[in-house]
């Protein structure tokens, strides 16, 4: 592993000044952007400072005393205008350090400072009185040694001539030990140090000049100030320099070091031992030199310094000599350091962790060693530095592992606490293999378990069908996605995931099945071309020149076409009703050169037009197409797509997609029911797509035989068994699934039933014992449908009954809940296995009570016409039939189709209490459409709804009177949907005209229109109507602030108001002071969402206030976007504090800090049992803020979710959050884009005067009052 930077490893009392003041500059506060006219006034004020002390060092290089005492003056000014930009200049006027060290240079400091290295020389005059003798000389170097921080600064100093003269300073030592000289020989090592930094060029010239011996020298002095400087001189001089390496061995500093390491002094042995670390670093001869002069002993006692610098580069050196041979390493672990290492682990230093674990990590790879480290206790603190952000430290921990790893005795303690699955990379030895896959058969469950899921990540593909067909594998990790334990569920999800990718990866051409007959290709030049053609298609009214012979080589279709009986058998005119022009030439040019490039936006019609005509191999390239676009998104809407046109390898990247993503896909309710439909698909249905990659990879790689896949299991064909036999295609049935399958299936349903889920929430659960009876009738009623499915498609591969025993699992699960527990002794009447239907000689699982809800919307959005239309409106036409709410959403109705719907829609309308017209027009022109909505809003006047969706139709004005007479109808609505309607302002207006009839109106949503001032005005109408209105949505409407204000005034009437969404319009303060007026008058208020209203500080206060004193009910509070600072937190954290119902609290998009989001969270601290949620998001919220969210959210019983993405925590700060929710990794969200550099604890260091060098941490949070544990 390659070593870090010594340098930036140094004793924060003791780093030199380069180093010092270039974190200086690191800590300055963002944002100061001083005008351009006061930072050119500073800029000369500085210039006319400089000019005047140069002026006098250059005229008083003498001893006279007055010359003396202005020299040391002037040294001084211009060392404190380096350091902190004078004390006579703001900071604010000239924030920047650089920038103040380049106006020094550029008026020509460096010469003039050069110059007072050495003494002026003695006249006669002057005598023997040597007035600031060595004083001026100090002086001079530590200003030079501030200027040293850029490159060209320290070359133009070394131009100058500073180096003869700062090693002839060294060599005073030898005139006493005076304070004056011990300062100015200190100073000349403080500088020398600056000017080294980093610099080869310059620690050579050094060495030339003769600066190695007396630094050498220096070790011994008496001060230890001075035995620091030199120290620190050559830790520098040595770093990446061999010749320098060799002149301080050769001078005899090892034994001083070695000594200097057992000092009591913090500050000397860390200077020691970082010296000792680069001499050995890449030399492997000095390395032995310093091992046999004995220094390994108190290195090793170094682990147990007080100081923490000195114990990271103890470790650090540890881990290098441990590189040297086998013996070294088992000496270092003989000696007593694995304890003080392991120890070192669980610190909250990260350097001193990866330090830890790169030592640990080297003398692992000795066999001696690795079973004591185990045995130690070494195991569990390493594996947790596996969740570490930090690379470095994730790497040394792992290399750590994989050392221990290698030996056998360790496997059962890698098993035991479950951390073998947490090694990402690498392969274990082939004993080590062994003994896990013995253990995969034999152990617990739970150990099975673990080791199937680090093997998944670890093993090879030559490994795989030993480990995950011969051994089990596979099932082990199908058990685990079917576990109603999410973590468990994830687990799977991702092993899954891993394991298919390494199987192999399919490219369009690969993807595609060879053809079922010999193709025929005519080539480019005949497509669309008449010449020869004997058919000829119309397609949007074009003609499409075509040839049969082509046509009835490409697929069964186009032979069942023209050689069956069909009419298009002998038509030469064939018309083609339901593709697009662009598309159907995209099919022809493929059926004739066999290619074609798919781009996206044809892809899902040239898809279905594949699919229509059988053309496998064009279905493969959409789907790959298709594929490409998957997104969290989409993947529900791609999924269903893949099943409506059986696009296998399209429906396999959708499940690998979820797989992959699972963990977000989980937590997002609406697709709740996707992942929960992919899961218990994927309990069998994986089995064998995962084994078919295998089968491929094999083949490919001639590594095995030719292999039939059934029901999940993985067999050879036992007519391959010859040695000389042709490879015939795979065998493929993905139905039965194994009696494993169905188990693990009865496991998770039961799971579903009686653990919480979204659907749980609404309908709650089953005890144990009822939902495990319930699992295996519903399993029972599932398989024996999709059998029967099966035998209906006896040549099929049993992907229908896939889909069917997939669809009724979960169908039968949500009726279940419905339901409801059921007493023990009716559960006898209801059907208890397979094979065994109960009583009633019936294998439903309940009788369903008469269908109410008649919905068209499953699948993806489609164009109806009126012979559809009359089929799919059949079971409404149905006598007697129950049907009080219909959904015609996600289908796009012809005028002829709207015709056929109207007379049935009338015949049931007195029966209807809820009809969804959404999204039931699109694509159509404005005349057809208007007439569309026409047609219904005839049919249905006269309905008695208590429910009227109308969304997703871009209505504007036409559209809304369009529904004119089913609108003035309604006398008993209580829920109106106008989501997504282009309402405009006069729409708006006609929506007011047109609802006369308000007073038992409880939902009312407008979403996602164009309302604004004016439309939001005509809607305030419609509110002051609405006296039992209990869920309000006006959210993305372009309401300003007067709108806002008039909705506002307008609510104060709806007092049983219990949801408020306002979300996304540009309210302001005014419209915020009128809606705190409102909200004393709801009482019952529940929700409320305010989030990106423009409302900044003055308009979340009065909301909050107003807020304080009512709603006592409040269970969700969102202010998401507002510009909130912390002079609004205190009204909000009182308001807060005042919700003991509080559920869900979202604050994210602000500027809340430290300081707010401590005061937040301490509002949260007391009470708050029912707190599920609380999103922080980009808040600029640092370290000390997200560790006080964490301890009190973490003590809510009910607590779910932390979001506090975004921000500036430092590392060690992720580190603490990841290891506070340790127990529960579910309950922190995410924290990928945290910026670790952005803000946080600073530490502010600053020098008082020459002769201190005592640093002063200062937090920038020590005003927050935050009782937390010393760390």
């Amino acid at each position: 592993m390659e070593l870090q930077k010594r340098q930036d490893q140094g004793l924060p009392q003791r780093k030199g000044q380069k180093r010092k003041l270039e974190e200086e500059i690191k800590d300055e506060q963002p944002g100061i952007s001083p005008s351009p006219v006061a930072s050119s006034d500073a800029r000369r004020a500085i210039l006319s400072e400089v000019a005047v002390q140069v002026s006098i060092l250059d005229s008083a290089f003498s001893w006279q005393e007055a010359d003396r005492a202005a020299a040391k003056r002037a040294t001084h000014v211009l060392a404190d205008l380096a350091k902190n930009g004078g004390t006579h200049f703001s900071l604010f006027l000239f924030p920047c350090f650089n920038e103040v060290v380049n106006v020094i240079v550029e008026g020509g400091a460096v010469p003039a400072l050069v110059k007072h290295l050495q003494s002026p020389p003695i006249t006669e005059v002057d005598g023997s009185v040597r007035p600031f003798e060595h004083e001026v000389e100090k002086g001079s170097a530590f200003a030079l040694g501030l200027l040293a921080v850029k490159p060209e600064h320290q070359q133009l100093i070394v131009d100058h001539g500073a180096l003869p003269h700062l090693v002839d300073l060294l060599k005073r030592h030898t005139e006493g030990t005076t304070r004056a000289v011990t300062s100015v020989v200190r100073r000349a090592a403080d500088a020398i140090t600056n000017l080294a930094h980093e610099n080869s060029n310059i620690k050579t010239l050094v060495r030339r000049e003769g600066g190695i011996p007396p630094l050498v020298e220096l070790l011994e002095f008496a001060d230890t100030k001075v035995q620091r400087a030199a120290a620190g001189a050559l830790r520098t001089l040595a770093f990446k320099n061999d010749e320098n390496k060799n002149q301080i061995v050769e001078c005899s500093a090892l034994p001083t070091l070695i000594l200097m390491l057992r000092s009591e002094d913090a500050a000397i042995h860390y200077e020691a031992v970082g010296v000792i670390g680069n001499l050995v670093h890449s030399s492997p001869n000095i390395k032995k030199e310093v091992l046999a002069a004995g220094a390994i002993q108190p290195v090793i006692g170094l682990l147990s310094s007080c100081c923490s610098e000195s114990q990271r580069e103890a470790a650090l050196l540890l881990g290098q000599f441990a590189a040297t041979d086998s013996d070294c390493k088992v000496h270092i672990v003989q000696r007593g350091a694995v304890g003080p290492l392991i120890e070192m682990l669980q610190s909250s230093d990260v350097q001193l962790r990866e330090m830890s674990a790169f030592a640990l990590g080297r003398v692992a790879q000795d066999p001696h060693n690795q079973a004591g480290i185990a045995h130690n206790g070494g195991l569990i603190p390493l594996l947790k530095l596996l969740d570490s952000k930090n690379g470095s430290l994730q790497h040394n921990a792992a290399f750590a592992l994989y050392g221990l790893a290698d030996n056998e005795d360790n496997v059962s303690d890698f098993i035991r606490v479950g951390g073998v699955q947490k090694l990402q990379d690498g392969e274990f030895i082939v004993q080590v293999l062994k003994h896990l896959l013995y253990i995969m058969r034999v152990a617990e469950k739970i150990v099975q378990r673990r080791v199937a899921l680090a093997l998944a990540h670890l093993c090879a593909p030559d490994d795989q069908r030993l480990i995950f067909v011969d051994n089990g594998g596979l099932e082990l990790l199908l058990g685990l996605l079917g576990s109603a334990n999410m973590k468990q569920q994830l687990d799977g999800a991702i092993a899954l995931y891993k394991l298919a990718n390494k199987a192999m990866t399919l490219s369009p051409v690969d993807a595609a099945p060879p053809s079922p007959t010999p193709q025929v290709y005519l080539g480019e030049q005949y497509v669309n071309n008449a010449t020869l053609s004997d058919v000829t298609f119309l397609v949007e009214g074009r003609r499409f020149y075509a040839h049969r012979i082509c046509l009835l080589a490409s697929s069964d279709a186009f032979r069942a076409m023209f050689d069956g009986g069909y009419r298009e058998k002998d038509a030469r005119d064939i018309e083609i009703p339901n593709i697009r022009w662009e598309v159907f030439e995209l099919m022809m040019r493929f059926i004739y050169t066999g290619s074609v490039n798919v781009a996206l936006d044809v892809a899902q019609d040239l898809l279905r037009a594949a699919d229509q005509y059988l053309l496998e191999a064009l279905k493969r390239l959409c789907e790959y197409t298709i594929a490409q676009d998957i997104s969290l998104d989409n993947v529900a809407s791609m999924y269903e797509l893949s099943e409506s046109f059986h696009a296998f390898s399209l429906r396999h990247t959708c499940i690998l997609f979820i797989l992959e993503h699972f963990d977000k896909l989980s937590a997002k309710p609406r697709y709740v029911y996707l992942v929960n439909h992919i899961v218990i698909m994927s309990l069998f249905m994986f089995t064998s797509s995962f084994l078919v990659m295998y089968a491929c990879y094999v083949r490919r790689n001639s590594l095995s035989d030719d292999f039939v896949i059934r029901g999940g299991f993985f067999a050879m064909d036992s007519s391959a068994t010859s040695p000389k036999y042709e490879r015939r295609p795979f065998s493929i049935k993905l139905w039965p699934p194994s009696d494993n399958t169905r188990q693990m299936l009865v496991a998770r349903v039961a799971g579903n039933l009686s653990s919480q889920s979204i659907f749980a929430q609404k309908y709650g659960t089953l005890g144990k014992e009822e939902a495990e009876e319930n699992a295996k009738r519903i399993e029972a009623v599932a398989f024996k449908a999709a059998s029967q499915q099966y035998d209906n498609e006896p040549d099929g591969d049993g992907g229908s009954a896939v889909q069917l025993y997939a669809k009724e699992c979960s169908k039968l699960i949500l009726d279940v809940l419905k339901r409801g527990p059921v007493p023990k002794e009716d559960m006898e009447d209801l059907p208890s296995e397979e094979g065994d239907p109960g009583p009633k000689d019936s294998v439903e699982v309940i009788t369903p009570p008469p269908e109410t809800f008649f919905d068209i919307s499953k699948g993806s959005r489609s164009f109806i016409e009126a012979e559809e239309t009359e089929e799919i409106l059949k079971p409404l036409k149905k006598p007697g039939n129950s049907y009080s709410k219909i959904c015609f959403s996600n289908r796009s109705f012809s005028l002829e189709a709207a015709r056929v719907a109207a007379p049935v829609l009338e015949s049931i309308k007195d029966q209807l209490k809820e009809v969804d017209l959404s999204d039931f027009i699109a694509g159509r022109p404005e005349d057809e459409a208007l007439e569309v909505m026409t047609v219904f809003s005839t049919a249905l006047e006269g309905s008695i709804l208590r429910s009227l969706n109308l969304s997703d139709n871009a209505l504007g004005e036409k559209g809304v009177r369009a529904f004119e007479a089913l609108l003035k109808s309604q006398s008993c609505l209580e829920e109106l949907y106008l989501m997504n309607n282009g309402i405009s302002e006069e729409a708006a207006r006609a929506v007011c005209e047109l609802i006369p009839s308000t007073e038992t109106l409880k939902v009312l949503r407008f979403h996602n229109n164009m309302t604004g001032d004016e439309g939001a005005l005509a809607i305030a109408q419609v509110l002051k109507r609405c006296p039992l209105l209990e869920d309000f949505q006006c959210s993305s409407t372009r309401v300003g602030a007067e709108g806002g204000a008039a909705l506002a005034e307008a609510l104060e009437s709806c007092t049983k108001l219990k949801t408020l969404d306002l979300r996304d319009n540009m309210f302001g303060t005014e419209a915020a002071v009128a809606l705190a007026k409102a909200i004393p008058k709801f009482p019952s208020l529940s929700e409320i969402y305010l989030c990106y209203l423009n409302l900044e500080d003055e308009g979340a206060t009065v909301i909050a206030d107003a807020l304080k004193d009512s709603a006592p009910s409040l269970e969700v509070f969102d202010m998401m976007g507002n510009d909130i600072t912390i002079e609004a937190v205190p009204s909000i954290a009182a308001c807060i504090a005042s919700k003991q119902n509080l559920k869900k609290l979202n604050l994210d998009e602000n500027e809340l800090k430290d300081e707010g989001a401590v005061q937040i969270a301490k509002a949260l601290e007391t009470g708050h049992s029912q707190l599920k949620r609380v999103d922080v998001n980009t808040n600029a919220i640092g370290r000390a803020g997200a560790r006080v969210f964490a301890k009190v959210v973490l003590q809510k019983p009910e607590f779910e979710l932390l979001n506090i993405n975004a921000n500036f925590i430092s590392d060690e700060g992720i580190d603490e959050l990841k290891e506070a929710f340790e127990k529960c990794p579910e309950k922190l969200g995410p924290l990928d884009e945290n910026d670790p550099d952005g803000v946080g604890d600073a530490e502010e260091s600053d020098e008082e005067d020459a002769g201190d060098d005592d640093r002063e941490l200062d937090s920038k949070l020590k005003h927050l009052e935050v009782n937390e544990e010393d760390e």
